[in-house]
């Protein structure tokens, strides 16, 4: 059961933010779809929230966390502090980074045009600097963020044509597909040879340094791990 706790806390999260997008999004303007689960080679990806418009698509990673977090962008992982008790976290925007790469191929949409956002929840607290899309939850949520772009990247019938591409993908997502997203990251998580970054294969490389683990994917993917 440990594989749902995290789920069960970011359910939580989730609602905080849907619920700030209704209030503070323009629906005239925004168009908000969560909990969509797409297929990919590996396996399979669920995204939080997308919000689409005219000025990008916006991919939603909600958490919901507590104690002291640090990390960098880069980073592969990140640390949780609670109470002198610290634990790796997975790199949230790295995780994001599969979503929008998935969420691009299926939309056959440039990959720039979709705008990544880690939106945090609970009571926790950066100690290290985090880039302007890594959000801490307030009342409005990520949603003066979202409304900071206001360069025009689609046009109205391309923004109907996404909607009702991710109109369709969650029409055929049921419970049973949700629960093979959570076997397919179980199977992630306790596999040594998946990316935790884009699902890739990790495979043994030779650099300046020495041996390391990097991605197949390189260059697109550089996520990298040190031998033991």
């Amino acid at each position: 059961m440990d594989i749902f706790k995290p789920h069960i806390k970011g359910w939580v999260g989730e609602a905080k933010t849907k619920l700030s997008q209704k209030v503070f999004l323009d629906s005239k303007v925004y168009t908000t779809f969560t909990n969509l689960i797409i297929k990919d080679e590996y396996g399979s990806t669920q995204i939080d929230h997308i919000t689409v418009s005219r000025y990008g698509i916006f991919v939603i990673e909600t958490k919901e966390w507590t104690g002291w977090i640090y990390g960098k962008e880069r980073d592969a992982k990140w640390t949780q502090n609670i109470f002198g008790n610290r634990k790796q976290i997975q790199n949230p925007l790295k995780q994001n980074y599969r979503h929008t790469m998935s969420l691009s191929k299926y939309l056959n949409i440039n990959h720039e045009k979709i705008k990544p956002i880690v939106m945090v929840w609970g009571d926790c607290k950066f100690k290290t600097k985090m880039p302007a899309n890594v959000i801490r939850g307030g009342i409005k949520g990520d949603t003066d963020y979202i409304n900071s772009f206001s360069k025009v990247i689609f046009t109205d019938e391309e923004v109907i044509d996404i909607c009702n591409k991710i109109k369709s993908g969650k029409s055929e997502m049921n419970l049973l597909s949700g629960w093979r997203h959570v076997q397919s990251l179980k199977q992630q998580h306790n596999s040594k040879n998946v990316c935790p970054k884009c699902g890739g294969r990790l495979v043994e490389r030779n650099g300046k340094q020495g041996l390391f683990i990097g991605c197949d994917k390189f260059p697109k993917c550089r996520y990298t791990e040190t031998l033991d």
